[in-house]
Formats: structure tokens, C-alpha cells, sequence
């Protein structure tokens, strides 16, 4: 069994190694291939450290377990510089992922000195099992929104199958104290085999840059298409992005497209990335006519009534936009 094990490690360190390869070599953003890095990074780690371990190359274990358990702070970083498209890191987030540096800090303290499982690793773990399952919910949130083909792809199977083999990895150590059967080594080093060999024919065969991502805003195409121009003058005369349940289903059936047909064209002849994007430019272009025009109306009511479900949501995409608060925004335009 031993041998089998070293063997199937050995094919899947290859693959993963492969993967961080490329990744370096992408067209993707600095902050994509960082943080990407990281999660392959860990994951060597993760395939290494029994090694190590077996040597009793303690200290070298140890680091290399240290790598392995930052993976799932890299997953959730590398799931919103990826697919949130440069959105800003709310307060919260950067919270939860220092309290997960913390714990690292302290749980490996507390079993260098007590050389067992301490409670504040299992905390720790739990923790990290929260992040990954946050990953999880920001890919499944952004599924419907996704424009980019070859990113839609690997959002639904490549970084959710890493994720949730993450996750599995995660919860057999917790409930194991670190002590994962060999049939269970087994399936878990197979499985990141798989996973990664196919991630990495798929990017061979599809998206031979491995680009998902890019950079800045998106960049707005000409288009000459009657479909697209029809597109255009109905989301203006008739406010199509003033529904708050707007999406690219309900859009594609007013306009009598496909729905594949239509993210296509938004994404491939329009220059958008993502769906939100697309009606936010709209509800934006409204939004910051009647700030200025409509001075005594509520910036609540204006956000509301162009489309947008909260504030929050409003003075985000605004900022984004103008880099400044509506209020900011609204101040300068009377002043």
C-alpha cells in the first residue's frame, strides 16, 4: 500500500507542479498568479510534508505542513481576485483570514510544546474549513453572472473540485486528529491526481494562456450587430436594468436571444467580463445625472430606483465607477 501511495503522490506532485508552472507563465494579473501560486504552493506542501514527516525530518515536515494549511486562505483569495472582478476587500474578509494567521501561529506553538492535537489546532481547522466553504458560496454566487467562457468553466469544476477536495481533506484530519487512514491517503492523492490533470489538459486544449482574468476595466468593443444594437436601445428606451431581479436568463428571453447566444455577445462584442457590469454601467449613467440634477431626492431612493437592491451594493459600483461616493459625487456636481 505504501509504495502504491508513493507512487500516486509522486504522479500528482508532477501534475500540480505542472499547474504552478503555467500559472507562472499566464497572461493573468500579478495578484491572480500570486495567489494562485499560494494554493499550489500548499498543495506540494500538503503531497510533501509526510514525506518529511516519515524521515523524521521534523522541522522540514512542519514548514511543509505549514504551507499545506495556508491552502485554504489562498483558495478564498485567489476565488475573489479571480472572479470578483477587483472588487474591494471588505473589512470582514481580511478579519477572518488574520484570525486564521493567528490560529496558525498559535496551534503550531501549542503542539511544538505539548506534541499532541491541541484544541486550538482544531479550531484552527475549523476555521480553515470556513474558508473554503466561503470560497465555495462566492463561486456559487457568481456562477449566473460569469460572461467569460473559459472562467465559467473552470469556476464550476476546477477551483469548485479543489475546493471541495480541500474541504474533504479538512474534515477527514479534523475527525482523524491528523491520522487519515491509508485507504483514505489513497483516494485523497488519486483525487488531486485527477483533478489536476484534467485542469491541466483543459487549459492545454481550451485556454492554452491559462488567462481568466485581466486587467483593469473591461474594454468596451464597437459592435455593428443589429442584435446587439437592438440590445442596447431596449436596455436604454425601455430601463430593462431598472428590474432589481434583472438577470442574464430574464434579459436573454426579452430580447429573444439564447441565453448562451447573449453572454457571448456581451462578453465577445460588448467587452464585458461579467453581467453586472453590463446593467451597472446603465444604472450608474442614471444614477449619477439625477445626483446632480435631483439634489433634495434621497441617494437611497435614486440607488433603489435605477436598479440596485441596497446602498451598499449602489455606493460600491459608484466608487468603482467615479472613484468617489455618490455623496461625494453629488457634493461636487452642486458645489
Amino acid at each position: 500500500m505504501e509504495s502504491v501511495i508513493f507512487a500516486v503522490r509522486f504522479l500528482a506532485l508532477s501534475q500540480v507542479v505542472l499547474l504552478l508552472i503555467s500559472l507562472a507563465v499566464s497572461k493573468n494579473p500579478p495578484c491572480v498568479r500570486t495567489v494562485g501560486a499560494g494554493i499550489f504552493i500548499g498543495v506540494i506542501g500538503y503531497l510533501l510534508a509526510p514525506l518529511a514527516d516519515a524521515r523524521s525530518q521534523t522541522e522540514l515536515a512542519g514548514f511543509l505542513f505549514t504551507l499545506a494549511s495556508l491552502t485554504p486562505m489562498f483558495i478564498l483569495l485567489f476565488v475573489w481576485v479571480a472572479f470578483e472582478e477587483q472588487q474591494t476587500f471588505p473589512s470582514w474578509f481580511w478579519g477572518l483570514i488574520s484570525l486564521n494567521i493567528l490560529l496558525e501561529i498559535g496551534a503550531h506553538t501549542f503542539y511544538s510544546m505539548s506534541g499532541t492535537i491541541s484544541i486550538h489546532m482544531r479550531i484552527m481547522q475549523l476555521v480553515e474549513m470556513s474558508l473554503v466553504i466561503l470560497a465555495l458560496i462566492l463561486l456559487w454566487r457568481g456562477k449566473e453572472e460569469d460572461l467569460v467562457e473559459t472562467r465559467a468553466r473552470l469556476r464550476n469544476w476546477s477551483i469548485l473540485g479543489i475546493a471541495s477536495l480541500t474541504l474533504l481533506i479538512l474534515f477527514l484530519h479534523l475527525v482523524t486528529a491528523h491520522l487519515v487512514p491509508d485507504g483514505f491517503e489513497l483516494f485523497i492523492m488519486f483525487a488531486v491526481f485527477v483533478l489536476t490533470l484534467s485542469i491541466n489538459f483543459t487549459i492545454l486544449k481550451v485556454n492554452p494562456s491559462g488567462q481568466i482574468t485581466a486587467h483593469g476595466k473591461p474594454i468596451i468593443v464597437e459592435s455593428k450587430d443589429p442584435l446587439i444594437t437592438n440590445l442596447l436601445d431596449r436596455m436604454q428606451d425601455e430601463r430593462l436594468y431598472a428590474d432589481h431581479d434583472l438577470r442574464v436568463a430574464k434579459l436573454a428571453d426579452m430580447v429573444g436571444l439564447p441565453e448562451h447566444r447573449l453572454r457571448k455577445k456581451i462578453n465577445k462584442q460588448l467587452g464585458y467580463r461579467n453581467f453586472n457590469q453590463f446593467v451597472n454601467r446603465y444604472r450608474i449613467e442614471e444614477a449619477s445625472q439625477r445626483l446632480n440634477k435631483e439634489p433634495t431626492i434621497p441617494i437611497l431612493s435614486v440607488a433603489l430606483d435605477v436598479g440596485f437592491r441596497s446602498i451598499s451594493s449602489f455606493n460600491t459600483a459608484f466608487q468603482s465607477q467615479f472613484g468617489m461616493s455618490p455623496t461625494e459625487y453629488r457634493r461636487q456636481s452642486i458645489g
